[in-house]
């Protein structure tokens, strides 16, 4: 009987212990601020607000250009870089400037066959024309014509394809025609942009399939976005879109939606415009952007965006309850602007006022206790 006893006071004190504990442990996580805390954290308090909001598809994506603002310059004969300009990555080139001087004995010889082309040309004009006569004076025979003109026919179409690859090498036609040739062929940018790559040094051999510079255009940037497959059907075109990368802002607007889901990543590639020219110049090609689709409107509980602390696609709002204790509120984020973040509490709020500003310092400080 006396063991029972002490074996059931054991028990009560353990228990006692432990509640002990764990009364202790929730005063050691309440926080409570001083004043000069608060001003120091730049702390704010307000309210919740109702207020009509768009409806909103968040998503990321990159600052991109289309494929005609994107160059890949090669030359295509074989040949060894003589010279080149300082085609630094991220330097501004322009339409037509030359990049570098390419020496190549292929191109010479290509210049010796047209000429010896021009040359043979003259002189199976001279007895194509002669045949016709003695055909047409019944002397010479229609066969030997019918080779003349075959002959004549053979060689002009090989000389106009030397001359269609000579054109395309940028072979000055005029004054090869007078015989002056040359050894040297320039590559030159076919775009305005900014050097991106490039693979030149002087007395490099280089090939037709080989890609010598590229080159990023600064016009047309635009968005291109990933979404998930369950906002597909909010989307459509015109729909308003605010991005933001690296501290810089700007609004656009769907101007096309994919019509295929990655089977992998269960996205959708979403393209839109800049509704402001100027703002491209803000952002650079392959930049990471942070983006809002507004997809309609509603009204929801509302928090200025200082006042949430974003934690993955969620966040928490901070309440001062009347015993002067910080709570913190886990939430959903429904809506979002600029300035407004619509918001939808997980668990009840007690009552105090709500922190609107300098929810992120706050945020620090929980994370830390």
């Amino acid at each position: 009987m006396n063991k029972l006893i002490a074996l059931s006071l054991v028990i009560l004190l353990a228990s006692c212990g432990k509640e002990k504990a764990t009364e202790t442990s929730a005063v050691s996580t309440a926080i409570k601020l001083t004043a000069e805390q608060k001003q120091n954290a730049g702390i704010e308090f307000g309210t919740l607000e109702e207020k009509s909001m768009a409806e909103s598809v968040f998503c990321t994506g990159l600052v991109d250009v289309p494929p005609i603002s994107l160059a890949s310059v090669s030359l295509p004969i074989a040949g060894y870089v003589k010279s080149t300009i300082e085609v630094l990555p991220g330097k501004q080139v322009s339409k037509g400037q030359v990049l570098a001087t390419i020496t190549s004995m292929d191109y010479i010889q290509m210049q010796q066959e047209y000429l010896q082309a021009q040359s043979q040309m003259s002189l199976l004009t001279n007895e194509r024309s002669r045949q016709q006569v003695l055909q047409q004076e019944e002397v010479g025979s229609k066969k030997k014509y019918q080779q003349a003109e075959a002959e004549l026919g053979n060689l002009q179409a090989v000389s106009r394809a030397l001359a269609m690859k000579l054109e395309i090498l940028g072979c000055d036609m005029q004054a090869l025609a007078q015989g002056k040739m040359s050894s040297n062929l320039t590559l030159k940018s076919p775009i305005d942009g900014f050097i991106q790559d490039q693979s030149l040094a002087i007395g490099k051999y280089i090939t037709p399939t080989d890609v010598l510079v590229k080159i990023v255009g600064v016009a047309h940037k635009h968005v291109e976005l990933k979404v998930f497959e369950r906002d597909l059907a909010k989307l459509r075109i015109g729909q308003t879109i605010q991005f933001e990368g690296d501290g810089n802002k700007s609004t656009g607007k769907v101007f096309l939606v994919g019509k295929q889901v990655d089977m992998n990543t269960r996205l959708t590639p979403v393209h839109g415009h800049f509704s402001i020219d100027s703002d491209e110049q803000k952002f650079t090609v392959g930049q990471f952007v942070n983006a809002i689709i507004q997809v309609g409107e509603q009204k929801v509980l509302s928090i200025p965006q200082a006042g949430l602390a974003r934690v993955g696609k969620g966040g928490y709002i901070y309440v001062e309850k009347t015993d002067g204790t910080m709570a913190q509120i886990p939430v959903e984020v429904r809506s979002a602007d600029m300035e407004w973040v619509g918001i939808r509490p997980t668990k009840e709020m007690p009552e105090g006022k709500v922190v609107i500003r300098g929810a992120s310092a706050l945020e620090a400080i929980f994370a830390k206790d």
